[in-house]
């Protein structure tokens, strides 16, 4: 008997937002507002060729709907190894235009996967990204590191959910909390049954004010939640703003005190680096998993960029204390250390000056004391978010790539584009072992053939470097104009040309003999300029 491997998926959290998942496009005014389909993405990480189905969970009445991938002819779906494939929910015949849940995928090899929310929008194009979950991911405690509710000059608003992952009904108990651990909000879910999803949206929640702890100027509420429950749960989180386009999306981590990490990877660090777009910059959400303090040391690694030239590496550390099961916030560049979010926090040392870029490792030097962590970058169209990342593999695969040379800022007469703007993916990729390593990225098309190479210098360790799929050397049999769309495939893998059927799929595994970690950028282009989110690559 073939043992299914079930993969879930917390699409749910985006896909509240859904007023209608195939209603016509409009313009919305702010990306908390915008309707998105979610589109989800997995890659056959297997030694054989996958079959997969998918369950989806109806967030409203608890119902279920079956979703068997196969062919018109009625053969099972299969998906070559390394190779990729997505659902656009909005397919599913079997699912209303309004509906909202979570879905679980099911196969015969190991996938890992990818959401893309993709915005129903004429204007409002950005398309936020995260992972999905093993069951294995579940927990009893799940922490989101950041929630907030018109926060900071893009007023950022989180909508979380809950997915019970177990295989019995459970309740959730879920805390809402300042930095300094005061509870903001609570809430008790219904029972959920296995698969069912539980919403919040700090939108329409009332927060209750701290007793020692005054939020940011412009923040109604800057924090964390908390989940517990005598079930398994996951979660994930979407911030949206409220006034412009930027969003973001994430997952929740498993939250006791034996979870998360003593060393937390970071492979983005930045402090108003331009690169024509306008200033971008990093800063991490840390989150103390302990109930006594913890000292955090984060410690950069940077670069800094003057007339397009990057000078040698250097290194910096910042450190600070994190009171039991609280929150601080640390941005890189260190003329904002003691400020937004972070002005509880005694800080000592430095952080990065203007113009870098690099990569950072936040570390807890308290024993036995656990952190977890998000890391952001705003600026220039991004306002990115993606999990800090604890252990990375000499192999790590990532399941949605594309990168199209002609059609990101789209002419409106070009017969490929049609007005039609493409996505460009990027890779930050950091060196976690203990010595100087070199990376290859190898891309594959849409049936698991590698189409491109790239081997990178040596990276010394701790830190990083930043790579393309345009950085490849495409292998002989590739045509060269169906590579510079990469992602976009016409059925013969020629050129992408107009009038074919556009098979979308791409993906990459990154492999050295150093532990890596690596973080994927999606860029989209929109009328009101850049947008992007990021997600992370999955070790094997």
């Amino acid at each position: 008997m073939t043992h299914l491997r079930r993969l879930w998926m917390s699409s749910l959290l985006l896909m509240v937002l859904l007023a209608s998942s195939v209603s016509a496009a409009f313009a919305a005014s702010n990306a908390y507002e915008t309707n998105y389909v979610t589109s989800i993405t997995y890659m056959n990480v297997g030694t054989d060729a996958a079959n997969l189905s998918v369950t989806f969970y109806n967030a409203a009445d608890g119902t279920t709907a079956d979703y068997p991938l196969v062919n018109s002819n009625g053969s099972a779906v299969t998906i070559p190894v390394k190779a990729s494939s997505s659902i656009a929910i909005s397919t599913v015949s079997s699912l209303s235009s309004t509906w909202k849940g979570g879905a679980v995928i099911s196969s015969n090899q190991p996938l890992i996967a990818t959401m893309v929310q993709v915005s129903n929008d004429s204007v409002i194009k950005v398309r936020p990204v995260s992972n999905g979950f093993q069951s294995t991911d579940g927990s009893g405690t799940i922490i989101v590191p950041t929630v907030m509710k018109a926060c900071f000059n893009d007023k950022l608003t989180t909508r979380f959910n809950v997915q019970n992952v177990g295989s019995s009904s459970s309740t959730a108990s879920i805390a809402v909390k300042w930095p300094n651990g005061d509870t903001a909000y609570s809430v008790t879910t219904p029972s959920l049954a296995p698969g069912a999803v539980y919403a919040v949206d700090m939108g329409s929640v009332t927060t209750s004010a701290s007793g020692n702890y005054t939020p940011p100027s412009g923040c109604t509420f800057n924090g964390s939640a908390v989940i517990t429950s005598t079930g398994s749960m996951v979660a994930s989180a979407l911030e949206t703003s409220t006034i412009n386009k930027y969003a973001n999306s994430f997952e929740g981590f498993k939250g006791t005190a034996a979870d998360g990490a003593t060393k937390i990877y970071m492979p983005s660090a930045m402090c108003n680096i331009n690169y024509g777009d306008g200033d971008q910059s990093s800063a991490y959400a840390i989150q103390n998993l302990a109930s006594t303090p913890t000292t955090i040391d984060v410690s950069f690694t940077y670069q800094v960029r003057t007339n397009g030239v990057l000078a040698s590496a250097v290194t910096s550390k910042i450190t600070l204390d994190i009171p039991a099961f609280a929150k601080a916030s640390v941005p890189g560049c260190d003329a904002l250390k003691n400020s937004v979010g972070n002005k509880n926090n005694v800080t000592s040392g430095s952080g990065m000056p203007n113009n870098s870029i690099g990569s950072a490792v936040i570390e807890s030097k308290t024993v036995g004391n656990n952190i977890v962590a998000i890391s952001k970058v705003l600026g220039a169209g991004l306002t990115t978010a993606t999990p800090g990342i604890m252990s990375g593999g000499t192999t790590v695969n990532v399941p949605f790539v594309r990168y199209s040379t002609k059609c990101f800022v789209p002419s409106v007469n070009d017969a490929v584009c049609q007005s039609a703007s493409r996505q460009r993916t990027l890779f930050a990729v950091q060196n976690v072992g203990t010595s100087a390593a070199t990376v290859t990225m190898t891309l594959y098309n849409q049936n698991g053939v590698s189409v491109g190479t790239l081997t990178t210098a040596s990276i010394i360790a701790g830190s990083k470097v930043s790579v393309s799929p345009m950085d490849a050397t495409i292998t002989s049999a590739t045509n060269a104009t169906a590579f510079s769309e990469f992602g976009y495939w016409c059925p013969a893998i020629t050129d992408a040309q107009a009038g074919c059927t556009i098979a979308y799929a791409g993906s990459a595994s990154f492999t050295s003999a150093s532990p890596i970690a690596v973080i994927t950028r999606v860029m989209t282009m929109s009328p009101l300029g850049p947008s992007g989110d990021d997600y992370n690559g999955t070790p094997e």
